[in-house]
């Protein structure tokens, strides 16, 4: 636990910046700048230095299949529970809606990149990474909007392929997946730049994080628990069985049952925002899930055993 607290204190300086706005910089704005920063310069860098060093092979390709299952099987689980709680009338379409992409799509690169730097070596940060950009972006700018616009305001815009297409953390692992297949290894130098950019991601993606911790009521609170009982067990446990019956071992195949834990993607708020689902309930949700995650990743370890 004590390699964790560096990131605790992190994500205390980000609940602190929301509740005391320093020099009048407002937690909207900071979650703007940053957002603009990590996404189009930091996590790109980020991902270009991680792929190229890793010593991984078909790993990278291994981890992103056992991440479309775990999602995939999650978000049916989820569909089926909030649905039935809906039909009971114990919450509103758009609370099923926000708990249902709580329980389904996880926070890879903001949460569980610096969790699984703290807990491994260096080597297995990429393993967050592909799950993340390869299964869980893909999955949630499709198959989660599409949920968003359902239990919402069903009007989903259009242009949803364009978006993606347009991430440049998406552009950065076709290109570095691409550079692997051809086995070209840019200069020292770059990569150098590449490390020192990219490695500054890390504190500021767990900061975002910590800006938008906000538990809303009590009730909220026991709302997502059957949420954080599907992304904090269950998505795990399936990761973990689906990536064993693929060929994962050792140290991969725990970092990808981790990953799969990570509490729910930030980018879940804009999306819960934008077709008028409950946001602060999904911002509870990722208040919850954050610190129950920071608390159960140094144990998953003994938890996963009893599988495999």
């Amino acid at each position: 636990m004590t390699m964790l607290i560096p990131m605790v204190l992190i994500l205390s300086a980000g609940a602190l910046w929301q509740r005391f706005e320093p020099s009048g910089v407002s937690a909207q704005q900071l979650r703007s700048t940053l957002s603009g920063l990590v996404v189009n310069l930091m996590a790109p860098a980020l991902i270009l230095y991680i792929l190229f060093t890793s010593p991984l092979q078909e790993e990278l390709y291994q981890v992103p299949f056992s991440g479309l299952i775990t999602i995939g099987l999650c978000l049916g689980i989820s569909l089926v529970v909030f649905s039935l709680l809906l039909r009971l009338k114990l919450i509103t379409r758009p609370q099923a809606g926000a708990l249902i992409l709580a329980a389904s799509f996880g926070n890879g690169m903001g949460i569980a990149v610096p969790t699984i730097e703290a807990l491994f070596s260096g080597g297995m940060t990429s393993i967050p990474l592909v799950y993340d950009l390869l299964a869980t972006i893909p999955f949630f700018w499709i198959i989660g909007v599409l949920v968003a616009a359902h239990f919402g305001t069903r009007i989903a815009g259009g242009h949803l392929g364009r978006e993606l297409l347009l991430m440049p953390p998406v552009w950065a692992i076709v290109i570095a997946l691409l550079l692997r297949y051809f086995q070209w290894q840019p200069h020292a130098s770059l990569i150098e730049a590449l490390r020192m950019i990219g490695l500054s991601a890390i504190p500021l993606l767990l900061l975002m994080v910590g800006v938008n911790f906000k538990i809303s009521s009590v009730k909220y609170l026991l709302l997502t628990l059957p949420a954080m009982l599907i992304k904090l067990i269950i998505s795990p446990i399936v990761a973990i069985l689906s990536a064993t019956s693929i060929g994962l071992t050792a140290d991969v195949l725990l970092a990808t049952g981790i990953t799969a834990a990570a509490p729910p993607v930030i980018v879940g708020i804009a999306i819960a925002e934008r077709f008028k689902l409950d946001s602060a309930l999904f911002c509870t949700a990722l208040t919850l899930g954050t610190l129950c995650y920071i608390l159960l990743a140094p144990n998953f370890s003994a938890l996963f055993q009893l599988f495999l």
